[in-house]
């Protein structure tokens, strides 16, 4: 692994070349050869590129959002659950837990397990609520799905409902049909995942309350930090350095290619969530051709001895709570970017900033930073499950290679440990150095069952000494899944599965969230197996079995 100085000496090497070959001026440029030499992947990119401008051309927007929020409160409605995946719900559920909004008034559906759906159709009832129907394609399966529950609960009234989607969408298409409350449409110009200052992120935001002049002008500032020109830069001492989306973004870069592409966020509290959304610009954007960095969010700190020389920590900084690990880290020569965090409304700051920097590690990596090339495959395996299951009322589960007392364990490979101790053992022994476990829970996501993983994940970080990540299914499928199957095959990927105590029907579609949530299970099991992916699915009779695990 590269020591500290030889990287600080590659990060200054590749600033130098970046300004060489006048990458901030082709960005700004909209010049997609930055990320790719594939015509169609170039004509891609050309139409991806709208987020560049969004602190400015996003204010008629914030206008019109802000008005229908104050619209929405005068009407006496309560309440705001927001129905998306990915790129339409992460910013969103960020913004609603730094702002620290009551659980009760604004929360997020990004889950098909009938435990999470039935927790917000109790909370959040049609005659106090107001459903967002959030989805850039107009068709994304989970948002669907959760739509046509909540509009047979509210017995299809129409002026409960929003939606936010593309022009042209199927989507928009169903909401005027239904006379929906109301249709934003987004920039179609902007990619999911980049998407947190249009409406798919501001929308919601007006309606828990931000000021969206004030997050806008927050974005602005970085913005305009970002916007120094090749010729500007030549008479600004440090150049490209004093540009805070490319210095990032070269550390990001610089440091995956020389093995440090396990990317430690720590945050001070205020800013815990901010990891949720970061994962999914970081991995999906790089992590394709065998290439990406690996976001580590939320992941219990160890003393500064106990990292391996694959990290490189990110501290967005506000109290100072974690200064003396910042400079233990530091004694033991890992890489550290420290950014500070002034109040709530930075994080609008940091959105940009991110999405600025992950574009350029992209480019550094040589990947396209606006493509999802793997996604498809687990979408496509999951709809052969759904498709068997209406051929034949069931799923093609497999057998599992492991039974006992209920649990089962589905892998590529025998077990023959007496144990479920040991026999998990054995899949973890199977962790060389730089690889990184990853944790992919299909299970209602609730402080009981985020306990137990948690104590499951420090207890895999303890024994391995690797990094975790940990993703909630099938959320996590529209956040770090490309990563899972298109970036390194360092990845050991442990899939947790439970029957569902009670299951709910999806109306009109011939099947159950539980059945949809299991094909959706199943699809990415045999995804990561066509890709060469080492995987073991755990399926447990009730949640208590996973402490048997350790």
């Amino acid at each position: 692994m590269t020591q500290l100085k030889e990287l600080q000496a590659s990060v200054s090497k590749r600033i130098a070349q970046l300004k060489a070959d006048s990458v901030n001026s082709r960005l700004w440029a909209h010049d997609p050869t930055l990320w790719t030499d594939d015509p169609v992947g170039q004509a891609e990119v050309k139409h991806r590129l709208g987020w560049l401008d969004l602190p400015e051309t996003s204010r008629d927007l914030a206008k019109e959002a802000t008005a229908f929020a104050q619209e929405v409160k005068d009407s006496g409605i309560t309440k705001t659950l927001l129905l998306g995946m990915g790129g339409s719900s992460l910013g969103p559920e960020v913004m609603s837990l730094i702002f620290n909004l009551k659980p009760g008034k604004f929360a997020i559906l990004d889950s098909t397990d009938p435990a999470q759906v039935a927790e917000a159709a109790q909370n959040f009832p049609p005659t106090e609520t107001l459903y967002i129907v959030a989805s850039k394609s107009g068709g994304t399966a989970e948002t669907m799905s959760a739509f046509y529950y909540f509009w047979e609960q509210s017995g299809g009234d129409g002026s409960r409902f929003i939606a936010i989607t593309d022009a042209g969408s199927g989507l928009e298409k169903l909401a005027r049909e239904s006379n929906f409350r109301k249709i934003f449409l987004a920039d179609s110009n902007v990619g999911g995942r980049y998407s947190a200052l249009t409406a798919f992120g501001l929308v919601p935001a007006a309606l828990m309350g931000v000021d969206l002049d004030r997050a806008l002008d927050s974005a602005a500032e970085m913005m305009a930090h970002c916007a120094v020109s090749e010729r500007s830069e030549a008479q600004t001492k440090g150049g490209s350095a004093n540009n805070p989306g490319i210095l990032l973004g070269a550390v990001m870069g610089e440091a995956a290619l020389a093995g440090r592409d396990k990317l430690t966020l720590i945050t001070d509290t205020s800013f815990n969530s901010f990891g949720a959304w970061a994962e999914q610009l970081i991995a999906e954007s790089t992590g394709k051709e065998g290439k990406g960095i690996i976001p580590v969010d939320g992941e219990s700190l160890l003393a500064a001895d106990k990292y391996e020389e694959d990290r490189l920590f990110v501290y967005l900084r506000q109290d100072g709570a974690h200064d003396e690990l910042i400079k233990q880290l530091g004694v033991q020569n890992h890489p550290i970017v420290v950014i500070p965090i002034t109040n709530h409304y930075s994080l609008f700051t940091e959105f940009y900033r991110w999405e600025y920097a992950t574009a350029i590690a992209c480019h550094i990596l040589g990947v396209n930073a606006f493509d999802q090339p793997n996604v498809e495959a687990a979408k496509i395996e999951a709809r052969a499950q759904i498709d068997a299951y209406n051929q034949n009322g069931m799923l093609d589960e497999g057998q599992p290679v492991w039974e006992q007392d209920g649990v089962k364990l589905y892998a590529d490979f025998e077990i023959r440990e007496a144990d479920l101790s040991s026999a998990f053992d054995s899949f973890l022994a199977q962790g060389q150095e730089s690889d990184y476990v990853a944790l992919q829970a299909y299970l209602p996501r609730n402080p009981q069952t985020g306990a137990s993983l948690k104590k499951l994940r420090d207890f895999i970080q303890g024994k391995t000494g690797l990094a975790t990540t940990l993703g909630y299914g099938p959320r996590f499928l529209h956040s770090t899944g490309q990563l899972h199957k298109g970036g390194a095959n360092n990845g050991i990927f442990i899939q947790i599965t439970m029957d569902a105590e009670t299951d709910i029907e999806i109306p009109a579609q011939g099947m159950s969230f539980g059945t949809l949530e299991r094909a959706q299970t199943l699809g990415d099991f045999s995804a990561l197996l066509a890709s060469g992916r080492r995987v073991l699915r755990v399926h447990l009779p009730s949640l208590d079995k996973l402490s048997q695990l350790q």
